[in-house]
């Protein structure tokens, strides 16, 4: 299980990281595959990870365009902005969901809580590993309550 969810990982990276590669080299911004990757990965980091993403995405895509006129760059960092939080809403709303509660076997809204719900009781640390440690729970439960209704009832899947 614990594989299938850093396979699903991996392909959340990989959707995000073509987007922004995407998004970059339409606009002509210089190392567009490095910054892709590059924020494609601090994204798997709950909350702060796009924050930073955005903000190293805005900084090197004006750096990039430092020879160009004012005029020009401004609505290139804006579109790289605009395209930034398209990809955004890609992963939120569809393949984060998606993958998460495919890897695990789990309903995308339970993923959703158990995120929230560590992130309230732990912070960040709690968000990053939510997801590996609700599913290693509900396979030691399996393992050792599997007469108990509430447990026959989450780990029915697996």
């Amino acid at each position: 299980m614990l594989s299938r969810y850093f396979l699903g990982l991996l392909i959340q990276i990989l959707i995000l990281f073509v987007i922004y590669a995407i998004v970059l080299s339409v606009f002509g911004i210089k190392n567009s595959i490095v910054i892709a990757f590059l924020c494609a990965l601090l994204n798997l980091i709950p909350y702060i990870g796009p924050l930073i993403s955005a903000v190293l995405m805005i900084v090197l895509t004006l750096s990039s365009n430092m020879h160009n006129d004012f005029n020009e760059t401004l609505p290139t960092t804006i579109y790289v902005l605009i395209g930034f939080c398209f990809a955004q809403l890609i992963d939120n709303f569809f393949s984060q969901p998606i993958i998460f509660s495919r890897s695990v076997k789990s309903h995308p809204l339970e993923i959703f809580l158990v995120i929230i719900i560590t992130g309230i009781l732990f912070g960040i640390i709690g968000m990053v590993i939510a997801v590996p440690a609700y599913t290693a729970l509900k396979v030691i439960l399996k393992e050792f309550l599997s007469e108990n209704k509430i447990v026959k009832h989450l780990t029915k899947d697996l």
